[in-house]
């Protein structure tokens, strides 16, 4: 008798693994961003998301682009990449919010007992992050080409500016997902990730040369990440051939924070 329970046991649970494979990760990726994206656009996040680079950008150009200009210079060439990586730093706002909302409503419980991989759910929402760095993208470029940002270098150096962009928000997405996933209050985190977010916004070379600080934060400007990111960016864009191993180094060390960060917020919720 004890055999034929042990082998029951085993055969049942290689049905219940069966059964749990039995959804392929890429329409179980695709079902669950599909839901994700919906229900953006019918809270508005959609819409947010395309026009908040808008507003930023007029917020931030209209009182600072006539002294800027007096050098001669073209302020919204100067302003386009903060705005954009700005609104990556939303987006991984954003991202905290979504993960805790899941986690509160217990649809984290209820993804572990579908057939479906367990990585599916998080796939589905890093679908929407980067639908909404994608819209951010296009909202941010509608404003600054109306204000004659240009690109002036070639394909390849476009197609490496949106990509840094896009990189540069999911990788930060993906670190504020996995906090709000085990946060018990997400929104207080994302409340709280306002106030580093204001800092390297407005402490770094994306709304003036470092030169415009002061000689002892000029070292902490130049070379924290949004700075980096936009001086990469601007040589993107005018097509001078910028150095990328720095940008490139944070790119990497973000995604894999990133990646490191979820697998322990996965295997934490495996735990509980």
């Amino acid at each position: 008798m004890p055999a034929t329970l042990t082998a029951d046991t085993v055969a049942g649970s290689r049905e219940r693994t069966a059964a749990r494979a039995s959804v392929a990760l890429g329409p179980a990726t695709a079902t669950l961003a599909r839901q994700k994206i919906l229900a953006a656009v019918r809270s508005g996040d959609a819409f947010f998301a395309f026009f908040s680079p808008v507003v930023f950008f007029l917020c931030f150009y209209v009182p600072l682009h006539r002294q800027f200009e007096l050098g001669g210079a073209d302020y919204a060439q100067f302003l386009t990449p903060i705005i954009l990586l700005q609104a990556g730093l939303f987006t991984a706002i954003t991202a905290t919010e979504t993960a805790g909302h899941d986690a509160r409503a217990g649809v984290h419980e209820r993804m572990m007992s579908l057939p479906i991989p367990r990585v599916a759910p998080f796939l589905g929402r890093m679908a929407w992050v980067l639908t909404r760095m994608l819209l951010a993208l296009a909202g941010g470029l509608v404003i600054g080409y109306s204000l004659d940002f240009r690109f002036h270098g070639s394909i390849a150096d476009t197609v490496v500016f949106m990509a840094l962009v896009v990189v540069f928000g999911l990788a930060l997405s993906m670190l504020t997902d996995a906090v709000g996933t085990l946060a018990r209050n997400s929104v207080s985190i994302a409340s709280i990730l306002m106030i580093p977010q204001l800092i390297l916004v407005m402490a770094s070379t994306g709304l003036v040369p470092a030169g415009a600080f002061p000689d002892w934060a000029q070292p902490f400007v130049r070379n924290q990440p949004m700075s980096v990111f936009a001086d990469t960016l601007r040589g993107l864009a005018a097509g001078t051939g910028p150095e990328l191993t720095a940008a490139l180094i944070w790119s990497v060390c973000l995604l894999a924070a990133g990646w490191a960060a979820i697998v322990s917020a996965g295997r934490a919720q495996v735990n509980r």
